[in-house]
């Protein structure tokens, strides 16, 4: 793709075609407040069009820490995710189009292509596969021959997730999108790499037998035979349970205690008080709970927090709980806190 250099109020962006940037960069303060769609520390994510009717998803980062910052002199996510893009590109792996990318100072954004018919991965394996034996048969399919593709490429990733895949509504197209780190090696993967490469895989457990997780992995190429695909399926789902423990809770659990919302639940500012709402499985927002479909105690502060604390850990370690918490209000003064349970979960309790 050939790139343009051009330069718009001080940031210097490269471009196959520089109307995509009219005139919603000019305004792109505004148009960032309007249609935001998520922020996650120093990351923005929203929505826009340019003159000739054309959506991207824009991605703007500002770094919110001076060590960010002084890194961000020397590169970007942007050209980070442009870079991977091409390289997964040359190697005929289906990836969401990356038009162009931008940077100024220390702050750089890049633009994504709308995929209105598709969701994530992770999405269409919670809501749309659950009640559909073909699709998920399908589904998995797909998944293997897409892992198998990085693998026979010799390319390694430092994150995977289902997260990181898009799959059209009718389960016909799988693409990736949002990898920052794409390594082609010499020869073949290391054992971590192919790890890392199984973690959408690991994501699934629970839902996922150990059986059809030892087919699919085998059918993506990454194991010699049944005993190494089923080595390679404990392994990664321990692996998965040591991050999970070790890096990501304790990062979501500072975020959801200073007031911040997160993938898994959002804030909601009340007048005197501060309403957590938790969000789907597959990380979109749940309508407020009301009575028609929860059920609400009031609880002491610290006993709201860590039942609030426990239910979002259950999700991601993938434990059960008998009362499943859907919302917590959190007081400034000394009322007690208000959670609320599912309808369904309580029942069954009672029962």
């Amino acid at each position: 793709m050939k790139e343009n250099h051009v330069t718009i109020d001080e940031w210097d962006w490269y471009i196959d075609d520089p109307t995509r940037l009219e005139p919603w960069f000019r305004i792109r303060e505004d148009a960032e407040e309007k249609f935001l769609l998520y922020r996650d520390g120093a990351l923005a994510v929203f929505k826009t069009a340019d003159t000739a009717g054309r959506n991207y998803f824009v991605h703007h980062e500002v770094p919110d820490s001076l060590a960010k910052q002084v890194k961000a002199l020397f590169g970007s996510r942007a050209k980070d995710l442009f870079t991977a893009a091409t390289l997964l590109n040359d190697h005929g792996i289906p990836s969401v189009q990356y038009p162009g990318w931008g940077k100024s100072g220390t702050e750089s954004m890049i633009i994504s292509q709308d995929l209105p018919d598709a969701v994530t991965a992770l999405e269409y394996w919670f809501n749309a596969v659950p009640h559909n034996h073909v699709l998920r048969l399908e589904f998995l399919s797909k998944l293997s021959g897409l892992i198998g593709l990085f693998y026979t490429s010799s390319l390694a990733l430092r994150d995977f997730s289902l997260r990181n895949i898009l799959v059209r509504n009718n389960g016909s197209e799988m693409l990736v999108v949002d990898l920052c780190n794409v390594e082609e090696r010499e020869g073949v993967l290391t054992r971590e790499e192919k790890l890392i490469l199984l973690r959408p895989f690991a994501e699934m457990r629970g839902e996922l037998s150990a059986d059809d997780a030892t087919v699919a992995i085998l059918d993506s190429g990454l194991a010699a035979d049944s005993q190494e695909a089923s080595e390679l399926w404990d392994e990664v789902v321990d692996a998965m349970e040591e991050y999970i423990q070790n890096e990501l809770w304790p990062a979501v659990e500072e975020n959801i205690l200073t007031a911040h919302s997160t993938l898994y639940c959002r804030l909601i500012p009340q007048e005197d008080s501060i309403l957590h709402v938790r969000n789907t499985i597959w990380h979109k927002e749940c309508p407020i709970p009301d009575d028609s479909n929860s059920y609400a105690e009031e609880l002491p502060s610290d006993e709201a927090q860590r039942l609030w604390l426990n239910g979002i850990k259950a999700e991601l370690t993938r434990d059960h709980l008998q009362k499943v918490p859907v919302s917590w209000e959190h007081f400034e003064d000394e009322r007690k806190d208000i959670i609320r349970f599912e309808v369904e979960t309580v029942a069954e309790l009672d029962e």
